[in-house]
């Protein structure tokens, strides 16, 4: 019971509840999650009658985000984490809802997304047992031998409630796994008859006294090393993917970076890891190569170049900084490393900038500066290259992607989040762009299509007074669910901007089979088969039926217009989709 000392915040105390799915809601309010992204069925009704009767109580609940399609809510939820930091609840229904994820449990597991997923169970009892059995044909078919086992490999965690007397124990325990560094997605299946089951009272722990272990730091002697080989370098390479997950680290990174002369390869990795435009971006001032440099530092990343590209044992120092430092879940995971530190990179990055501090002498600095001069110098030139290309296609048809994404870049604000999805548009927009807020660039981590409508929803919802623009290739458009993502943007007034890359075709399946086969047959006549997605869906009127703005661009000089008139249109409340129709090429091609 609660006590009235000062101690009263640090231990349980007991609330009234009326049954397992009030209690649920409840452990939900204790630590802060502020939405369950719902996708419903037979089973999770209890929750949501519980969830309605307290709000006819006035009392605090999560908000309820319908999802007509599993997908979104799990991107939405993805998205949400991605810009916050705070790990939401999904709803689902039993072994078919966990299914109909798909690879969205992909995505989460591989960017470390702390989510929550809850589905429900199929009753156990029979004939009037106990409330809530089994009352429905699919309560037959719908039980799985091992229903955890199916998302088992894409979860930190997996637990079937057993009784409503360890609910509260195993929900504090679902929040802390996925939040705990390396996060990532858990799962939880409730059993209806437990949700329906009468209770009088929930112990509720204290979430601050279960929450999250302290991120690791690297020890001082590993960062005295690493600043040593970085001061003495000639040729250092800083290779970063997912440090901007922690927005500080973004500046943190640069001053490292001017600090050292070390160029940063993965501005944009899964975040904004570095300014765009800085002269030390390593995709414009012409860094070294892994298999060039001296030194290479590597944040936060599970593949930082390709062994059949670049080398399998470089002969430089390999350090790393990295919250998952041996992959675990990588079965075939295996790259050099002199120095690896298991730490955090909020941590760790300040700690190494003031070893540098510490140690740079002025023969270092004098050398720094001439290679940060020669990198500038380098940098503009290839700026201004990459300008001149996409003028030159200014009246291209079909419409050049480079000059989508110089459109593009000048349109959006500083502040803008973009969720980039686009593999034809992706890259392209990645070298036109200038972004330098940490927080406002977000790829989906993993390989699986489909994530970026539904993130968009969650980063709206976590950022209602700022633009939200989804950066989309054809493909991924039509995996990420539009018709449910584009009916809960209406639904919850989180309106965002969709541009689809459209180049009416498969390219991540051409670009490799033309790699692989070069004199291939498909190659060789530029006709390659099960690729083309030829005629192209009017995915314009597919978002109009949802009663968003949609629009079919062709004409290159209308790009920027109508860019502007879908932001109109968003900042009006109305979600948007412009569809422009690319010409088929990578983007590594359009940078040419």
């Amino acid at each position: 019971m609660a006590t009235t000392d000062d101690s009263t915040e640090r231990m349980l105390h007991s609330i009234p509840v009326e049954d397992g799915a009030e209690a649920f809601v409840e452990m939900l309010n204790n630590n802060g999650v502020e939405y369950i992204f719902l996708n419903s069925g037979t089973d999770v009704f209890p929750i949501l009658e519980a969830t309605q009767r307290m709000m006819e109580q006035e009392r605090t609940v999560p908000k309820i985000i319908l999802c007509i399609d599993e997908t979104t809510a799990m991107f939405a939820a993805h998205g949400y984490y991605q810009n916050t930091g705070r790990a939401q609840a999904v709803l689902v229904h039993v072994d078919a809802g966990t299914i109909n994820i798909g690879g969205a449990w992909h995505d989460a597991q591989r960017d470390r997304a702390a989510i929550m997923v809850f589905a429900g169970r199929a009753p156990s009892t029979i004939g009037g047992a106990a409330r809530g059995g089994k009352d429905m044909n699919i309560h037959w078919i719908q039980e799985q031998p091992d229903q955890g086992g199916i998302v088992r490999n894409f979860t930190k965690w997996d637990y079937e409630l057993r009784s409503l007397e360890s609910l509260n124990w195993v929900m504090q325990k679902a929040h802390q796994v996925a939040e705990s560094e390396p996060a990532g997605p858990v799962y939880m299946t409730l059993p209806r008859e437990l949700l329906i089951q009468e209770m009088t009272e929930l112990q509720l722990p204290s979430a601050g006294r279960h929450g999250q272990p302290t991120p690791p730091a690297a020890d001082p002697g590993s960062i005295a090393l690493l600043a040593d080989w970085l001061a003495s370098a000639e040729k250092p390479l800083i290779i970063a993917g997912s440090s901007g997950r922690y927005k500080e680290t973004v500046a943190v990174l640069t001053e490292i970076a001017e600090l050292t002369g070390a160029p940063v390869q993965g501005a944009i990795g899964t975040r904004l890891n570095f300014p765009t435009q800085h002269p030390l971006n390593a995709g414009t001032c012409g860094a070294p190569s892994v298999k060039d440099a001296d030194v290479v530092l590597v944040i936060d990343h599970d593949n930082p170049w390709i062994p059949d590209q670049e080398t399998l044992e470089p002969s430089a120092k390999i350090a790393w900084i990295d919250i998952d430092p041996t992959k675990d879940t990588i079965p075939m995971w295996s790259y050099p490393a002199d120095l690896m530190m298991h730490a955090s990179s909020k941590i760790a990055l300040p700690a190494l900038l003031e070893a540098l501090k510490a140690r740079m002498t002025s023969d270092d600095k004098a050398r720094v500066a001439k290679r940060v001069e020669a990198y500038t110098a380098n940098t503009v030139t290839e700026r201004a290259r990459l300008k001149a290309v996409a003028l030159s296609h200014k009246d291209d048809r079909p419409i050049h992607p480079l000059w989508a994404a110089y459109c593009l870049e000048r349109v959006i604000s500083e502040d803008a989040i973009v969720m980039n999805e686009g593999m034809s548009g992706g890259w392209p927009w990645i070298a036109m762009s200038d972004r330098r807020v940490p927080g406002t660039v977000f790829m989906a981590g993993g390989s699986s299509l489909g994530w970026g409508l539904g993130a968009s929803i969650g980063a709206k919802l976590a950022n209602p007074d700022r633009d939200v623009i989804a950066l989309e290739g054809d493909g991924s458009f039509v995996f990420a669910r539009p018709t449910s993502a584009f009916w809960a943007a209406e639904k919850y007034n989180a309106p965002f901007l969709t541009i689809i890359y459209n180049n009416s075709q498969h390219m991540a399946t051409v670009n490799s089979w033309a790699r692989t086969y070069p004199d291939g047959v498909g190659n060789t006549k530029n006709d390659f088969l099960g690729t083309a997605i030829d005629p192209s869906p009017d995915y314009a009127v597919l978002a109009q039926a949802a009663r968003g703005y949609g629009e079919t661009v062709e004409d290159p000089a209308e790009i920027e217009p109508a860019i502007r008139r879908g932001l109109d249109r968003v900042h009006a409340g109305q979600a948007a989709v412009l569809d422009i129709r690319i010409a088929r090429m990578d983007g590594r091609q359009a940078a040419r």
